[in-house]
């Protein structure tokens, strides 16, 4: 089996799009696995992972996230256990997200989790040997798109603060960079030069690229479609995005009208209790209205 691939972006910035196209790879269709770096985080919560109870305690908390739950994978946890050759969490990860690949007829699997951008320090020492895939997209673009979401960031002024954050430099990203292990693709390039561009990402994976059957998935992609910040963010909400990340557009290449600047303290309280406002309407929503109807009224489970 090949080590997994994995597509890395700020939410909003073409990783979807971006996984659809390597449809006809031995990957599939990279997806939202949500649950990696999480469990990772609690590992010490579970314990000795040889320890048969504690494996099958972490098994059965995977299998009830919302975005495995959508998997409906049919699984023996004592047949699980004894396949393992050695029991350690990279090799569950990937004996759980391969049941799946297996599903879809793939030798191996692929991610496109946004946040994991954020934890590629946990990816990188549980898969060391894998490539990434990292595009970007203008921040004004994305928290555009961001805000017709119901999950967040929920004002410019979040958007353009959680859009840096994503995208800020990083030492992981230059390791992977110089093994040739991370390829970069802007969002907008990819849009206009998907024919040029997607051959050359095959070969980075060392696929096999079938132009057959790639002309249909290529057809999709509207060239030119970006952009449109200038025609809908007003002169305030283009100066406050560029005062917090005019820097971060810079160093991709985007122009730019404002430097960077300082935010008032009013602004920054107005905006962030907004932000925390609007967040916990949303978490109320998604984890106790909807929890209710997943558990009793048949509601398909979701991994926003």
């Amino acid at each position: 089996m090949k080590n997994p691939v994995f597509i890395i972006g700020c939410p909003r910035s073409g990783t979807t799009m971006l996984a659809s196209l390597l449809k006809h790879s031995s990957f599939g269709e990279p997806v939202e696995t949500h649950f990696v770096t999480k469990f990772y985080r609690k590992l010490d919560d579970y314990g000795q992972l040889d320890n048969k109870e504690n494996f099958s305690r972490l098994i059965k908390d995977i299998l009830n996230e919302r975005a495995i739950m959508q998997w409906k994978l049919q699984m023996d946890l004592d047949k699980f256990y004894n396949e393992l050759t050695e029991i350690n969490y990279r090799n569950i990860v990937n004996k759980i997200c391969m049941l799946r690949a297996e599903t879809k007829g793939n030798k191996s699997w692929g991610d496109k989790t946004p946040h994991y951008l954020r934890n590629i320090d946990i990816l990188y020492k549980l898969f060391p040997d894998s490539k990434y895939i990292y595009i970007v997209r203008d921040g004004r673009d994305v928290a555009l798109s961001l805000l017709e979401k119901p999950w967040g960031p929920n004002n410019i002024f979040t958007c353009a603060h959680s859009w840096k954050e994503y995208n800020v430099p990083n030492e992981i990203i230059e390791k992977l960079k110089n093994r040739n292990h991370l390829y970069f693709v802007q969002y907008e390039d990819l849009l206009d030069n998907a024919e040029r561009i997607t051959p050359d990402i095959y070969k980075f994976l060392d696929e096999e690229y079938d132009e057959g059957k790639m002309t249909e998935l290529i057809g999709r992609i509207r060239k030119g479609n970006y952009g449109k910040w200038k025609r809908k963010m007003n002169t305030r909400q283009i100066k406050l995005f560029e005062n917090i990340a005019a820097n971060t557009l810079k160093r991709f290449g985007y122009e730019t009208t404002y430097e960077e600047s300082e935010i008032g303290g009013l602004t920054k309280a107005v905006y962030n209790s907004h932000e925390l406002l609007m967040r916990a309407v949303f978490l109320f929503r998604t984890n106790v209205i909807d929890g209710i109807k997943i558990k009793f009224f048949g509601k398909e489970p979701f991994a926003d």
